[in-house]
């Protein structure tokens, strides 16, 4: 896969991520709890999977490879429990804000495993991306709750932990193979802390949880996995995580267009800056690209 098409299925995977945040908005107000929107997520995002994983006719790995990918796994469901636990507490745009924090996060947990300092167009991105955030999300606006504030960093630490490792890690395996390990190591952990018996019940499927939990699941755990599975491997992992930011306009931009939020010029300004920063590194690594090309066909001629 070239670099180009593994950077538009990471944005994709990112952009799916985006429009979780105004699904769980319209399913709170519809009456359901973070256990019935997380759980149920989780139980049927893992159900579509396991439809796909029995086409590929052998799901079997070793067990240490089967392990590992259902430990990877955990670190997806750790975020979204720790993600709707901090929308319990603070305001959608300071958590949002906070789960941001993973571009910078990554960056750093990549500079530290690999023990080099991140490039200088990987640095300013990271910048441009903290600076695009705070005013996109109007954070300085409202109130920070301590409990929220936490959970919300989880998150982000969590988010980081899931976009590292799913480019390091057994990617011999084919994608839907090792989505469907790693997404039932992320459904046990909801289940430990959601039983389906608080989210599987008559009252919530008749007052339509299923409409909530279907696009859930295929924008949280078929769509990103998949799509990150097949393009992180061909990209850095500091691209990936800013590439990742895309998740953030494109929540913004869902709620303006479906919610009917209202955004001031400040945060437009912060979404365009976003995209700035998102887009700098590729445009320098391209340009990079083509000069380094061109110099060669002037040798060889």
């Amino acid at each position: 896969m070239n670099r180009s098409k593994a950077t538009l299925f990471v944005l994709i995977g990112a952009i799916s991520y985006g429009v979780l945040s105004t699904i769980v908005k319209l399913a709170y107000s519809a009456g359901f709890d973070s256990a019935a929107v997380s759980g149920s997520q989780f139980f049927f995002g893992w159900l579509m999977i396991f439809i796909l994983a029995l086409l590929t006719k052998n799901l079997r790995l070793s067990p240490a490879t089967a392990l590992t990918l259902m430990a990877i796994g955990i670190s997806s469901g750790t975020t979204g429990y720790l993600y709707y636990q901090s929308l319990q507490t603070v305001s959608a745009s300071v958590a949002i804000i906070l789960l941001f924090q993973f571009t910078w996060i990554g960056v750093v947990i990549d500079s530290l495993l690999t023990r080099r300092l991140p490039s200088r167009p990987h640095f300013l991105s990271a910048l441009l991306l903290i600076g695009g955030a705070i005013l996109a999300s109007a954070a300085y606006s409202s109130a920070l709750d301590l409990r929220g504030t936490l959970f919300g960093l989880g998150a982000a630490v969590s988010f980081s932990i899931f976009l590292l490792a799913s480019g390091r890690v057994a990617n011999h395996v084919p994608v839907i193979k090792k989505s469907f390990y790693m997404m039932t190591g992320g459904l046990a952990f909801v289940m430990i802390m959601y039983p389906p018996t608080t989210f599987l019940t008559t009252a919530n499927f008749e007052q339509g949880l299923i409409w909530y939990a279907l696009p859930l699941g295929l924008f949280a755990l078929i769509l990103p996995p998949l799509l990150f599975a097949a393009g992180a491997p061909h990209l850095s992992p500091a691209s990936v995580s800013l590439l990742g930011a895309a998740e953030l306009p494109t929540a913004v931009i869902c709620s303006v267009l479906i919610l009917g939020e209202h955004l001031a010029a400040s945060q437009w300004i912060g979404i365009v800056i976003i995209l700035i920063g998102i887009f700098y590194p590729i445009y320098v690594s391209s340009l990079k690209q083509t000069t380094t090309s061109t110099q060669r066909q002037n040798d060889l001629s």
